[in-house]
C-alpha cells in the first residue's frame, strides 16, 4: 500500500480499504476445534466483516476465529493486509489518537506512519494460538506509536509549545511506554508486560486470562505478582521510565 508524501496514513490506509471491501469476501467457516462455530456466520464483504466484528456482544472466539482467517491471508495477499488494517481501523484511530495529541500534521502522520508499521509487523508475527487477538496487534501497534511520538518529542521541528512544555503531555508517563521500557530493560519479559497490560489496563480479568493460558487462577496470579514486583523496584531504582503510579500488587 503506498501513501503519497503528506497524507495522513490512516486516511489513506482507509481509502484503500475502501476501494477493495466490496470486491473481498469472507465465508463462514468452522474453526479446527470443532465446535461449530461459524466465522463469520454468513457470507459477507469486508464492510459487513468489521460490521459484525464490532458488535459489543461478539464474543472471543467468534472474534478470534475470524481474526486468525483474516491474518493467516495477509500474511499471504497484499489485498488482505490492506483488508486487515481496515477492518482494525477502529483501533488503529484510537492509538493514533492517543500518540499524536499535540503534534503537528507533520510529525502526527510519522507517528500514525509508525502505527501502521507496528500493526504490520505484529500480523506477520503473532502467535495464532493466542486469544485476543486484535487487541495484542492493537497493542503492538500502539506502542510503536507511543515509540515514534517519544522521537518526535525531541525532534527541532515540533511547535515549540509542546516541545519546551515544562509538563509532559499525553502519552508521557503512559503504562504502555513504561511497560515497553521494562521489557527493554529486561525486567520484564513480553509474556509478562501483556499479563500486566491485559489486567491492569485492558479490563480482563485474571480468570479470563488463567482460562485462555490454560493454567490455575493462582499460578497467574502469582506470575503478575512476581512481575509487578520486580517492576515496582525498577520504577523506584529509576531504571526504567517513571511518570505513572506504580502498580499496585495487592489485587
Amino acid at each position: 500500500m503506498d501513501i503519497a508524501p503528506g497524507a495522513a496514513p490512516l486516511r489513506a490506509a482507509e481509502h484503500a480499504f475502501t476501494d477493495l471491501a466490496g470486491r473481498l469476501h469472507l465465508e463462514p467457516v468452522g474453526d479446527a476445534s470443532g465446535t461449530g462455530g461459524l466465522f463469520p456466520p454468513v457470507p459477507m464483504d469486508l464492510f459487513q466483516v468489521r460490521t459484525w466484528l464490532l458488535q459489543p456482544g461478539l464474543g472471543h472466539r467468534d472474534r478470534d476465529g475470524a481474526w486468525r482467517r483474516i491474518i493467516t491471508r495477509a500474511r499471504a495477499e497484499q489485498d488482505w493486509m490492506v483488508a486487515a488494517i481496515g477492518l482494525a481501523m477502529p483501533a488503529l484511530r484510537a492509538a493514533a489518537r492517543r500518540s499524536t495529541r499535540g503534534l503537528d500534521a507533520a510529525a502526527a502522520a510519522d507517528v500514525e506512519a509508525e502505527i501502521l508499521a507496528g500493526f504490520v509487523t505484529a500480523v506477520g508475527e503473532v502467535n495464532l494460538e493466542w486469544t485476543r487477538l486484535v487487541w495484542r496487534l492493537r497493542c503492538r501497534a500502539q506502542r510503536a506509536g507511543i515509540r515514534a511520538r517519544h522521537r518526535e518529542e525531541r525532534h527541532p521541528g515540533l511547535p515549540e509549545q509542546v516541545a519546551e512544555s515544562a509538563v509532559p503531555r499525553p502519552p508521557w508517563g503512559h503504562p504502555d511506554l513504561v511497560l515497553a521500557d521494562a521489557v527493554a530493560a529486561g525486567v520484564l519479559t513480553a509474556a509478562e508486560a501483556q499479563l500486566i497490560a491485559e489486567t491492569r489496563l485492558a479490563g480482563a480479568t485474571l480468570h479470563q486470562i488463567a482460562a485462555d493460558l490454560g493454567v490455575g487462577y493462582k499460578t497467574v496470579h502469582k506470575r503478575r505478582h512476581r512481575a509487578e514486583a520486580r517492576l515496582v523496584a525498577a520504577l523506584s531504582a529509576g531504571e526504567v521510565g517513571a511518570g505513572v503510579t506504580a502498580p499496585t500488587t495487592g489485587r
